[in-house]
């Protein structure tokens, strides 16, 4: 079904809750800046019933931050005042193009809900949070909060509650881990009960409006109780019990799920009680597909729920680098993401979001909000209406060949990396807690290498003259220096595998 509160963009409840407080100060503080500068007028949908249900942005807090940060675990979910003037533009720019709702995780915690929970509301970060929520009420942005089920974010939780969980393993992406420490025991009381304790203090305190679930990137409890579950019947019941809690006590929320780690190959009737109380579930790497259109069709004509996809490769964005270290446009690749999820009767899709300063993301930002507003346009028409508002060509020959260059550039990687729609696309690892090494890169033979090098070269050297037909050439220059690092980044992964062979 279509939830009412997404398409309709308006927000009920029978009592005064936080949300409405935060729905009172966002419009006394859009009446005080009533003026013809500060009133934002977003664009008109132009689906024209040809777009999706579920247009939605999915990201850690930060990850849309204009600086490089470093020096603690990832992901880092810092925030100040900067965090706040970032998404006052990010919300209006997701709007103008289209998007209606954005999951972001780490909104109050990243690894782990302290004890007791409400430490986790740190009166100077609430104050900043509620202002990003108060800037999506403005907008129109409906904010659903991501939340980790039985997994992701329990780690100190399992520390003072030792009856959570089971130290006997875990099992993830299909395989057995035999550490645990992450993962809460679905045979547990306890586990269950602050499961609703957090969302409790989360729909009551915190103010947004949904939940994105995810129950399996960092795997399920596989104790001797829980190994006699298949992972589907494991995250199925854990999945339902809390869904099914929301929709009883809080019936206005959101409910959408991410299947990272999460088998959708068993048909629809297996996936039932799974997505039974869901307004949309994200086949993440688009497992569907790859089993082909026939089953991805059949498996949208019998869900209750709407299915989406993060476009097969999720373009995950390194938190620690400088903005212009990298220009990766992938226009081609979620054009075909999009269109054929939408072919197969798909109604959902979450954009990983990234920095709007790396021209990339910034083009890919409304591209994407574009595309997913009308599936029936041509990927050039899509990109011919993005370049118009980035770079304002000073004729339609200057806007029809920015767009063929862009395409370019796109296919200078993506006709040599091989297969990369079937999960994440990080350009640096996760691990560290410094910027890392361009991992993206590795991935290319030193031979594709070579030849990315050369194309690059030859596209950078074409840009100047692209550049001098535009109005708005400063987001050009941006790209010109983004691909200048990239190279740099290029002869350094080519001197490493030279190293390492």
């Amino acid at each position: 079904m279509t939830h009412p509160h997404l398409v309709n963009h308006c927000h009920t409840s029978g009592s005064v809750s936080r949300r409405d407080l935060l729905k009172l100060a966002g419009g006394a503080v859009a009446s005080a800046a009533m003026t013809p500068s500060a009133v934002h007028t977003p664009q008109p949908a132009r689906s024209g019933g040809k777009g999706y249900d579920f247009r939605l942005l999915l990201g850690w807090i930060n990850d849309i931050c204009h600086r490089p940060l470093v020096g603690k675990r990832w992901p880092i979910t810092d925030v100040d005042e900067r965090t706040v003037e970032e998404y006052k533009q990010f919300l209006r720019i997701a709007w103008d193009y289209g998007y209606n709702g954005m999951t972001i995780w780490g909104l109050y915690v990243s690894h782990a809900w302290p004890v007791p929970l409400k430490k986790a509301l740190v009166p100077q970060r609430r104050r900043i949070i509620d202002q990003i929520l108060i800037e999506a009420d403005k907008v129109g942005i409906k904010i659903l909060h991501g939340l980790g089920v039985y997994s992701w974010s329990f780690e100190e939780i399992i520390k003072h509650d030792p009856t959570t969980a089971r130290n006997e393993g875990r099992r993830a992406w299909g395989g057995f881990q035999p550490d645990n420490g992450v993962a809460m025991c679905y045979h547990s009381e306890s586990a269950r009960q602050w499961m609703r304790d957090i969302v409790d203090l989360i729909v009551q305190e915190m103010g947004t409006q949904g939940f994105g679930f995810q129950s399996g990137d960092l795997g399920r409890c596989f104790c001797r109780e829980c190994k006699t579950l298949s992972d589907t019947e494991f995250h199925s019941r854990v999945i339902d019990e809390t869904a099914q809690y929301v929709r009883q006590k809080y019936p206005d929320q959101i409910l959408g799920m991410s299947a990272w780690g999460v088998d959708l190959g068993c048909g629809a009737n297996a996936l039932q009680k799974m997505i039974r109380h869901l307004d949309y579930l994200t086949d993440v790497t688009d497992q569907s597909k790859r089993l082909g259109s026939e089953y991805r069709r059949t498996l949208t004509a019998g869900l209750p729920c709407a299915l989406g996809s993060l476009g097969g490769a999720v373009v995950v964005p390194p938190q620690r680098w400088k903005r212009d270290r990298w220009f990766f446009p992938h226009a081609r690749l979620t054009d075909d993401a999009i269109r054929s999820l939408s072919a197969d009767g798909g109604r959902a899709f979450e954009y990983f979001v990234g920095p709007l300063n790396n021209p990339g993301y910034n083009l890919m930002t409304r591209y994407t909000g574009l595309l997913l507003q009308d599936a029936s346009l041509s990927n050039e028409q899509v990109l011919l209406q993005v370049v118009r508002d980035l770079y304002a060509p000073k004729n339609s020959s200057a806007a029809d060949n920015l767009v063929h260059w862009l395409l370019k550039v796109e296919k200078a990687y993506t006709s040599r990396v091989g297969d990369i729609m079937t999960g994440e696309l990080d350009f640096e690892p996760l691990k560290n807690e410094t910027a890392g090494e361009s991992i993206y890169l590795l991935r290319l033979s030193d031979k594709a290498l070579d030849a990315y090098d050369r194309d690059l070269a030859h596209l950078a050297g074409k840009l100047h003259i692209l550049t001098e037909q535009c109005r708005q050439p400063d987001e050009l220059h941006l790209i010109g220096r983004c691909l200048d690092n990239v190279r740099q980044d290029v002869r350094y992964a080519r001197k490493k595998k030279q190293a390492s062979s």
